[in-house]
């Protein structure tokens, strides 16, 4: 689930969200800085799905050092927020991609079917 989700929201490493002068912000899985996040910041033009429809919007983004602070951030929210506890304690990793969507991590409507997608190419990947 983690490797599959880095791998969506950076695009296979191809899309790495980057500050205004270019800086990594090591942020693999496109966690938004909402108002409790105290780190660093930067602003992004993304697509965001609002009643189905897409969107570009400015959105800000959690910024790390490094991409070892960007797994441990992803693994504290995920197994420490309330909203993802159903992710926690989901059957499968499937279970957990549609646990993800459904407790809102992206606006995509298409987001679990693509993270699945991905994991199972990393369980079975072509030969």
């Amino acid at each position: 689930l983690m490797l599959g989700q880095a791998a969506l929201e950076s695009g296979w490493g191809a899309r790495e969200i980057r500050g205004g002068d270019g800086t990594p912000s090591h942020n693999l899985f496109g966690i938004k800085a909402g108002p409790g996040w105290n780190g660093k910041v930067v602003q992004v033009l993304t697509t965001e799905y609002q009643d189905g429809v897409p969107r570009k919007v400015m959105q800000p983004f959690r910024a790390y050092d490094s991409y070892q602070e960007s797994f441990a951030d992803y693994a504290r929210l995920i197994s420490q927020s309330q909203r993802y506890q159903e992710v926690m304690t989901a059957p499968s990793p499937e279970a957990a991609a549609l646990q993800l969507q459904d407790a809102g991590y992206a606006t995509d409507p298409d987001y679990a079917s693509k993270l699945i997608s991905i994991m199972t190419y990393f369980r079975d990947p072509p030969a």
